[in-house]
């Protein structure tokens, strides 16, 4: 099966590139080749597209037991009327794909072998653009988008992974939730573009507070959450009001108006927990007694 990439780049490709199957039908077509040859449709029948010799020094090409790349001139009906001297390569063996890379016009003649490490350059060119693009939209996947932190879903992703070492190996392992206390009164005061950037300015200080290996994340609303591995009770407690202070003496300033918040912040170790979620629901009780304490504070979760 073709990676999805791949199939992505020829899809998109201004160039004039076809994926094949087996059988040579066309699997994938560039939009450059599409609009130059519209009879190369998905489906089609790559060798229909061609003159009888063409064919048949493509046909000999991909199914030549050689291991290396194979290269053959062809000649290609272009838009009706004009022909274009065109380049093919096996990139895989018969029983998986052939890949036919197409260039745009070009005069007959010139060295064949210059044409085929042109476009497997710009082949590889583009398959390393898209897969930094794709790694980039993996990275915006993963974040929540306000604040910078990671979402729910990355967040639980990543704490699994920590959960099983801990448990494999023993080490520490602590959370803190925590929110904005008064969150709600301050949108109603300041508005939501002020609400949104006291977020933003939260997530900041919670990433810089941290360590790298922490998991500091956005849960939903005014509520996030920090995983710390190799971490105890202690060091989560004095983490959170390290963090805490920071929050405290850094007001946000924003549409002119100088905004002050404090955050209620719980912490628990996973010593006695079974899960991860028991972890969570620890921290998140600990929460709830900061916040029943009067706010602006960290508690443990006491068992």
């Amino acid at each position: 099966m073709a990676d999805p990439l791949d199939s992505l780049l020829v899809e998109k490709s201004p160039d004039f590139v076809v994926m094949l199957d087996g059988e040579m039908r066309v699997l994938k077509c560039s939009a450059g080749l599409r609009s130059a040859v519209p009879l190369l449709a998905p489906g089609a029948e790559f060798v229909k597209s061609l003159d009888a010799a063409s064919e048949a020094r493509f046909r000999q090409a991909v199914t030549s037991d050689h291991e290396s790349t194979s290269a053959i001139s062809l000649e290609l009906v272009h838009r009706g009327r004009e022909r274009l001297v065109v380049t093919a390569w096996r990139f895989f063996g018969l029983e998986r794909l052939h890949v036919a890379g197409i260039g745009r016009e070009t005069a007959h003649g010139g060295d064949l072998a210059d044409q085929v490490e042109a476009l497997k350059r710009r082949y590889q060119e583009s398959v390393s653009q898209l897969a930094s693009l794709t790694g980039r939209l993996r990275e915006l996947a993963m974040s929540d988008s306000l604040t910078g932190v990671l979402n729910r879903r990355a967040f639980l992703d990543h704490a699994d992974g920590e959960w099983v070492r801990h448990r494999r190996h023993r080490h520490p392992l602590s959370c803190a939730m925590l929110d904005v206390d008064g969150f709600k009164k301050i949108n109603d005061s300041f508005g939501h573009a002020a609400g949104d950037a006291l977020l933003q300015h939260i997530g900041a200080l919670l990433r810089a507070t941290l360590r790298a290996s922490d998991l500091p994340a956005r849960l939903g609303g005014d509520e996030f959450v920090a995983l710390m591995p190799e971490t105890g009770m202690e060091g989560a407690f004095t983490l959170g009001e390290r963090l805490l202070a920071r929050v405290t003496t850094h007001p946000l300033t924003a549409l002119d108006q100088s905004i002050r918040a404090t955050l209620s912040i719980g912490v628990a170790c996973a010593d006695d927990c079974n899960s991860l979620e028991e972890l969570l629901a620890h921290a998140d009780n600990a929460l709830y007694k900061a916040k029943k304490q009067g706010r602006a504070r960290v508690c443990r979760f006491d068992t």
